[in-house]
């Protein structure tokens, strides 16, 4: 009788440490938080609650970053990334419970960044195409959506390559930023929280500036 022949597995894909962890990393640090909120908070709660806000949100994302380090040198790590170290570390039940939010979290910030990203693309609209509304911002982010998720579904690889231009526009960016700073008259920065804009408080003011993506980025693996 015939032995049937062993099938070959097909390798699997990895993008790399830059592609698949550096980019989606600094642009998640370098992304809608710092160009469209970090102005908010600062002009809310001033320079020094600032500072402490940042240290805050930063000491949850390090802390999360060595438990996930301390994690990941104890066992050789699969595909699936976090998910990977989550259902082996603390079992199936545990993984499940803490992985599905996280999945959900890692999907409701695209809409999160579309709407950020539509609401920075409106202010090149054209006065000859009416004023801006609530609906328009809503349509654009509907359709930046749409364009993400057929980019996606043809290839991921596809996708992460998408993401070099767009680091390259932010290091061009935070260039002529620092440029502009330099290059102009220097002012004092606000000290006092005043909440202008955030009646609310100081945790509502968090809130906004702690909102982001989870701190392991698609492609870990």
């Amino acid at each position: 009788m015939r032995e049937p022949e062993p099938t070959q597995q097909q390798p699997v894909q990895k993008f790399g440490t830059f592609l698949g962890v550096y980019t989606p990393s600094v642009l998640t640090i370098l992304g809608l938080i710092m160009y469209l909120r970090f102005g908010f908070v600062l002009g809310n709660v001033g320079l020094g609650i600032t500072i402490l806000i940042v240290l805050l949100s930063s000491s949850i994302t390090f802390i999360t970053g060595l438990s996930a380090s301390s994690i990941a040198t104890n066992m050789r790590v699969g595909v699936g990334g976090e998910y990977y170290l989550i259902s082996r570390s603390l079992g199936l039940e545990p993984g499940g419970a803490i992985g599905i939010p996280l999945f959900l979290c890692r999907t409701l910030s695209i809409t999160f960044y579309s709407f950020g990203l539509a609401e920075s693309l409106v202010t090149f609209w054209p006065a000859s195409w009416g004023s801006v509304t609530p609906r328009t911002i809503q349509l654009l982010a509907a359709g930046i959506i749409l364009v993400i998720t057929a980019i996606s579904g043809k290839s991921a690889g596809l996708a992460l390559k998408l993401q070099i231009p767009i680091m390259a526009a932010v290091g061009v960016s935070i260039v002529a930023l620092a440029a502009g700073v330099f290059s102009g008259e220097m002012r004092a920065p606000e000290m006092v929280a005043t909440y202008r804009t955030a009646p609310q408080g100081f945790w509502f003011v968090f809130a906004v500036f702690s909102l982001r993506s989870p701190a392991l980025p698609p492609g870990s693996e």
